[in-house]
């Protein structure tokens, strides 16, 4: 393929991705999108990036939910970098991520087939299928899509590799290279060997006389990246270590692998019709063969392998997909237990080998019945509609895609049974204000799933939020219960210690939070109002400041850094903490009522009167508040009203020491 027709169906792939996925840019974070990205405080800083490669806590919060991903995070980091944090600069580099991707398919199809056709037709479907629109909508799904295309390219580089002796061996080191880098993205790579020899078998150029090759030859070829693929895998599990291992699924092996053959057949399934996606199926777990969806999965199975022996000879780039297609995906979809049996967007990886086949079945039908232009004018007219409804598919499903509410709403309705689906939405709901229909669905969640400790957690955040302080601490109790270990449940056992004013307890929930999750925002936030309610300035301070240098303070932090300021002597410091503050939380009336008495001093006497007006009005304004409410109104000559005041004043606080300062 010459260089211009490299840059031509580059600019196909482009444009194609463009078309489908232009909707998509402004689609918010979901699901593992909070731990994994909006919670991980690692990701705020380039700094960090050398860290990524030896500590696993930077991947997640969540000891359960880590991996170990350094290029994976590297890439976030730059995302985040580039877009402050900001959903569209995470899409944007997916976007470009999946536009490599659908090129070295086509890339790889031009190689199979010798067709430029055939190369636009691979690119074109893979990057607008609507089957593949988790990976590029979902931001932790990056580990998946970005894997996967380093997987192709590396793959790519072994095939121009064996083009020419003379080079083999220096292509063959770029290729190794990048398959570490596909490995250290995430350890679904470790297939490649069963795919080179897969390739070798059937399309290579020694297939007809392997048994004549130098032996040294094939250790050279295959060595390096088995033992790159082998040493990634044992550093990873030597890494995780064994809490992310216990995390990935109760099942057993063997259920999971029967279990497998329904997914696989639905992955097919979803490539000739795409209508039942669903971003968090629910499967019952098959258990023996001769379940009845469980034994035809299995006859497919076995019909695909005998299709694909018998065409090994005359149509080996059908026997080859079929190859990739089952292997690429063992690494997720096959015995190792995971908790999901069937999320979309590990398909990815196997994806290529559909539209590979489809090409091979194509050219099996039409091959030596038409004429080059023929074949180009059928392509064209069978194409052209079927993947303009695909575009307008993707672009459709992008939509539910959007926001945690139009995902999850989906979810639901695809998967009722899904405790995860009613939590999320519950949560969707609350960010909409429906405080009643989020606990309905929290309930649900807790019903459906009861060894889910999230369903709990979230309980307690909406029992804080409406003063159920009762409802707070048995839904405490419930999460500890269920995951004693989980940094969310710790971290939301301290703010109802700290609600309930227990601070010593709720010290010692945040700390704990913290050797769960060093670094963890939210935790370091908890501990340092504890320390703070506890007298302990100069234990709060540090942590207080760390935050407010993150931008990651909230109104009661603001708060507490303001008081410690004032005690200090800063002055303008601490009103400008309380000033944030009240800006993010208006009703922060503590705040609110140390700003108006610094504003008093100050002689900024209208500016303090606005604020206790506002504690007033709220009903928030303490003695001490009417006091210098009725104080500043009589510094400025407004004695009625500062009468009315004191009046009040009298009224809610009869023996208020300071009253008879208040003498006009």
């Amino acid at each position: 393929m010459s260089r211009r027709s490299l840059a031509v169906l580059f600019v196909v792939a482009l444009l194609a991705v463009a078309a489908a996925y232009g909707n998509s840019l402004d689609n918010g974070f979901h699901f593992d999108d909070g731990h994994s990205i909006e919670d991980n405080v690692h990701l705020t800083s380039l700094a960090n990036i050398p860290r990524f490669f030896t500590d696993v806590t930077t991947f997640s919060p969540l000891a359960e939910n880590r991996a170990y991903r350094p290029l994976l995070l590297v890439s976030f980091a730059i995302s985040h970098a580039l877009g402050g944090g900001a959903p569209w600069a995470y899409h944007l580099i997916t976007l470009l991520l999946h536009v490599l991707g659908a090129w070295i398919v086509g890339l790889v199809a031009y190689r199979f087939f010798r067709r430029t056709e055939a190369a636009y037709f691979a690119a074109v479907v893979f990057a607008v299928h609507p089957l593949l629109t988790e990976p590029v909508n979902y931001v932790s799904a990056r580990s998946s899509l970005m894997g996967s295309v380093l997987y192709f390219a590396a793959f790519l580089l072994y095939l121009r590799a064996r083009d020419d002796d003379r080079r083999e061996l220096p292509r063959l080191v770029v290729a190794n290279a990048v398959l570490l880098l596909a490995l250290g993205t995430k350890l679904l790579a470790i297939t490649i060997i069963a795919v080179i020899v897969a390739w070798e078998l059937l399309l290579g150029p020694d297939r007809d006389r392997l048994r004549a090759i130098d032996a040294r030859r094939w250790l050279a070829r295959l060595a390096p990246p088995a033992l790159i693929a082998f040493g990634f895998a044992v550093l990873h599990e030597s890494v995780v270590g064994a809490t992310a291992r216990a995390a990935r699924s109760h099942v057993t092996p063997w259920s999971h692998l029967l279990t497998q053959t329904r997914v696989w057949q639905r992955y097919q399934a979803l490539y000739v019709w795409p209508e039942d996606l669903c971003a968090d199926l629910v499967m019952r777990w098959s258990q023996v063969p001769w379940e009845g969806e469980t034994a035809r999965a299995i006859l497919w199975v076995l019909l695909l392998g005998g299709i694909a022996w018998f065409a090994r000879k005359k149509i080996p780039v059908l026997a080859f997909s079929v190859v990739w297609f089952y292997v690429t995906l063992s690494p997720t979809n096959s015995i190792v237990p995971l908790a999901e049996p069937a999320t979309e967007h590990r398909v990815y990886v196997a994806a290529p080998a559909l539209v590979w086949a489809t090409i091979a079945i194509a050219f099996r039908l039409f091959a030596g019945r038409l004429d080059d232009r023929a074949v180009r004018r059928l392509a064209l007219i069978v194409s052209a509609p079927i993947v303009a409804a695909m575009i307008f598919a993707t672009s459709q499903r992008n939509h539910v895609w959007k926001d945690e509410y139009t995902l999850w709403s989906d979810v639901i309705e695809c998967a009722p049974d899904n405790g995860r689906a009613h939590l999320n939405y519950g949560r969707a709901l609350l960010g909409r204000g429906d405080r009643e229909g989020a606990r309905r669905e929290y309930e649900a969640c807790a019903k459906q799933w009861p060894g889910y400790s999230f369903c709990y957690v979230n309980l307690v955040v909406l029992d804080l939020l409406e003063k159920r302080y009762d409802l707070a601490e048995l839904h405490a109790q419930q999460a500890e219960r269920v995951a004693p270990d989980n940094v969310y449940t710790a971290i939301w056992r301290g703010e109802v210690d700290l609600a309930r004013e227990r601070f010593d307890t709720a010290e010692a929930a945040f700390a704990r939070a913290l050797a769960i999750a060093p670094g963890f925002s939210d935790a370091e936030r908890g501990l340092a109002l504890a320390r703070f309610e506890l007298g302990r300035l100069d234990d709060a301070r540090p942590l207080l400041e760390r935050l407010r240098d993150a931008g990651r303070l909230d109104p009661r932090g603001w708060f507490a850094l303001g008081y410690i300021e004032e005690v200090s002597g800063a002055v303008e410091p601490a009103r400008v903490a309380y000033d944030n503050a009240v800006r993010l939380d208006p009703t922060a009336a503590r705040a609110r009522y140390n700003l108006a008495r610094l504003l008093q001093a100050n002689g900024q006497l209208d500016a303090a009167i606005r604020h206790y007006r506002v504690l007033e009005a709220e009903r928030s304004a303490t003695p001490d508040a009417l006091f210098n409410l009725a104080l500043a109104l009589h510094q400025l000559g407004r004695d009625d009203e500062a009468r009315a005041v004191r009046a009040q004043l009298m009224q809610n606080a009869p023996g208020y020491a300071r009253i008879g300062e208040l003498s006009f």
